[in-house]
């Protein structure tokens, strides 16, 4: 018995009826991050990233989703808010101690909080890389285009294991759901969305939430994180034309041949820049927040928005935007370094 019962299910062949929605452009993907500064470590894994394609790299093959209540969001966003926190209690010592020095009792430099709290920024700075790749790694579910699969990266019962040892399902065996959230945080009601298998009572594990837009009050993104994924197991079109895609889109036959058939620039997004690229994610980040799914549902020709196969035709890269960085390599690397010491990130 399906354990969504009780909640609006979102059936995929019912959603792919209003197949022609656009895809969200993931844009911070490419944003300019070449200086590591005193990130040793990740400097270090960054080079060293091998050319076997894993399911988290291989974007052709491979759509993950982190888990919603993961562990490793604590472990990473923890040690910011604290290292940020002792960057604020320094700065206050620090005035305490500069205006004592004004006063007939000056007083000696905190050494012993602002050296801690600086040392607490480095060290998870470089552990950071090392406890997220190596120690803890995320808790994943991801859907495997060539094979038609869905695997979570946490034991589930009755399971079969795909090649990296990931507990694994048939595509059609998986459907997904979504609810009212009780961690809105302040902001309203929101919605979560999340995967299970059909036959969860003889696969208790196979149940996730799914990361969606940051407290989604409007239900739509919970539904378009769907229709991206049967979009993306459609094994009949290429692959959707968005950035973090490009780099991997010779891998796919379908979309390989698509490409070659409607002559595509190999470099659209990389060759645009990303002020241009974050225009275009706010227009289509507006259009999933308005868009009818019930209507495309039920009455697509009407309703349902005609797929961007051609986005370099519909967005052509815009020169005036695409300037180079003329800021001093000095001023880029202060930031930076302040960043690094100041948060650990």
């Amino acid at each position: 018995m399906s354990i969504s019962y009780r909640f609006a299910k979102m059936n995929a062949r019912t959603i792919e009826a209003s197949q022609n929605f656009k895809q969200y452009i993931e844009s911070h993907l490419f944003e300019y991050k070449g200086i590591m500064g005193l990130s040793l470590v990740n400097m270090i894994i960054f080079r060293q990233k091998s050319s076997n394609s894993t399911y988290r790299e291989n974007r052709a093959r491979y759509l993950p989703f982190q888990k919603a209540n993961d562990a490793m969001l604590a472990l990473t966003l923890g040690p910011i808010l604290l290292g940020a926190t002792g960057t604020f209690m320094s700065i206050i010592f620090f005035g305490v101690w500069f205006y004592s020095q004004f006063t007939s009792t000056p007083e000696d430099f905190p050494f012993w909080f602002v050296l801690p709290a600086i040392g607490f920024n480095l060290f998870f700075l470089n552990f950071g890389p090392i406890l997220a790749r190596y120690i803890l790694p995320r808790r994943e579910v991801y859907f495997d285009r060539i094979n038609q699969t869905v695997s979570f990266t946490w034991s589930v019962d009755n399971a079969q294991k795909n090649e990296h040892g990931h507990a694994t399902f048939p595509f059609s065996d998986i459907e997904a759901f979504y609810a009212k959230a009780n961690h809105s945080q302040g902001h309203g009601v929101t919605h979560a969305m999340y995967v299970a298998h059909k036959d969860y009572s003889n696969h208790r594990g196979a149940f996730s939430e799914i990361r969606v837009k940051d407290n989604p009050q409007n239900p739509n993104y919970c539904r378009y994180t769907w229709e991206r994924v049967v979009r993306f197991m459609d094994l009949s079109k290429p692959l959707v034309d968005s950035p973090e895609i490009e780099p991997f889109r010779h891998f796919d036959p379908v979309t390989r041949d698509f490409d070659k058939q409607n002559n595509r620039p190999e470099k659209y997004w990389r060759l645009m820049s990303y002020k241009q690229m974050q225009q275009i994610e706010e227009q289509l980040d507006n259009d999933i927040y308005r868009f009818n799914f019930d209507g495309a549902i039920t009455n697509p020709k009407r309703w349902a928005n005609e797929e961007i196969t051609k986005p370099w035709e519909k967005w052509p890269i815009d020169e005036s935007l695409n300037q180079p960085d003329t800021t001093p390599y000095w001023k880029r690397l202060t930031k930076t370094l302040l960043r690094q010491i100041a948060m650990g990130v």
